[in-house]
C-alpha cells in the first residue's frame, strides 16, 4: 500500500488551501475489524467474499474516471432506504487499500447523517457544523478509519434548512477545498436520495458523475428514469443494484449494473 506523501496545506496567494494536509495529520478513529464485519463494512477486506461486488464495481468505476477525468462521484438513490450510504462506505472502503493516494468519503445528507450512523459513532462536530458556521475549520471534523488510507468527513443530523446550506458560500468552499486536493486523490459523496429534497440536485452542480443505487424489486423504471432527468446534465456512470439476488451478487445479495438497464426495472 502507498501511502501518500505530505504536501502543503499553504497555497499561494489567492489559491484555496486544500482540506487536510497528509494522511499523517488526519485523527484515526479505530474500529475494531469484529465491528467492521458486525456492520457489514467489508469493503476493506478483499479476501472477503461479500467484498467482491465493491471490487468488482471499483475497477469499473476508476476506468471510467480516468477515461473522463472525474475525481468527484455521487452516490444517491431515488428514495430513501436504498442501501446508497451502504454502497458508499463499502465503495470507498474497496478504492482506499489499492489507491496511490488516500480516498476521501464525504457525508452530503445533512438531514440524516448516514454514514455516522452506519460506522456507528456521534461526532461532536460534522460538514453541518462547519455550513452553519459553528467551526471554521474542517479539519476538526475529519478522521481516518482505523490506519487504511480512507479519510471520512461525516455530517451530524439537521433536518432544517439542508437546501440552504448547500446552495451557501460555504459549501461551495467546503468542495473548492476537496477539488484542491491532489489529482490522484479519489472523492466519494454520500448523497441525499433524489427524491427526498432538492439536495441531491443542489449538490450534483459540483461534481462530476453519480452512481445510482438501485434498490431491487422496490425501485421503479419510472423512478430511475425521473432520478436521472432531475440530475442532468451531470453524468450517471452507472447504477447499483443493492438485494439483487443472480449475477455477481454476493451472499447477501448485493450486485452491481450499469445504466443502461432501465427496461429490466417495471
Amino acid at each position: 500500500m502507498t501511502v501518500y506523501q505530505e504536501f502543503e496545506l499553504t497555497t499561494e496567494a489567492g489559491r484555496t488551501p486544500p482540506l487536510f494536509s497528509s494522511i499523517e495529520s488526519v485523527a484515526s478513529l479505530d474500529i475494531p475489524p469484529e465491528e467492521l464485519d458486525r456492520r457489514r463494512i467489508v469493503g476493506f477486506e478483499s479476501r472477503d467474499n461479500r467484498s467482491r461486488p465493491y471490487n468488482l464495481l471499483r475497477t469499473q468505476l476508476m476506468k471510467q474516471m480516468k477515461r473522463n477525468n472525474w475525481r468527484m462521484i455521487g452516490v444517491t438513490s431515488a428514495t430513501p432506504d436504498a442501501g446508497k450510504t451502504f454502497t458508499a462506505v463499502n465503495l470507498a472502503a474497496a478504492l482506499a487499500p489499492t489507491a496511490s493516494a488516500p480516498v476521501v468519503l464525504c457525508d452530503f445528507d445533512l438531514r440524516r447523517g448516514s454514514i455516522q450512523k452506519m460506522l456507528g459513532f456521534a461526532p461532536t462536530y460534522g460538514l453541518g457544523s462547519y455550513l452553519k458556521k459553528e467551526i471554521d475549520d474542517p479539519r476538526k471534523f475529519a478522521f481516518r478509519i482505523n490506519d487504511s488510507q480512507l479519510v471520512v468527513f461525516p455530517t451530524t443530523a439537521s433536518r432544517h434548512g439542508s437546501s440552504e446550506l448547500l446552495a451557501g458560500d460555504e459549501f461551495v468552499d467546503f468542495v473548492a477545498r476537496l477539488r484542491a486536493l491532489p489529482e490522484e486523490i479519489t472523492i466519494i459523496c454520500d448523497l441525499p436520495p433524489v427524491f427526498a429534497n432538492d439536495d441531491a440536485m443542489i449538490c450534483m452542480q459540483h461534481l462530476d458523475a453519480y452512481l445510482l443505487v438501485v434498490d431491487h424489486g422496490k425501485t421503479t423504471g419510472k423512478q430511475l428514469e425521473e432520478s436521472i432527468n432531475l440530475l442532468s446534465p451531470a453524468p450517471c456512470a452507472g447504477t447499483v443494484l443493492n438485494r439483487y439476488q443472480g449475477g455477481f451478487a454476493d451472499p447477501y445479495g448485493y450486485g452491481y449494473g450499469d445504466a443502461y438497464g432501465l427496461k429490466e426495472y417495471n
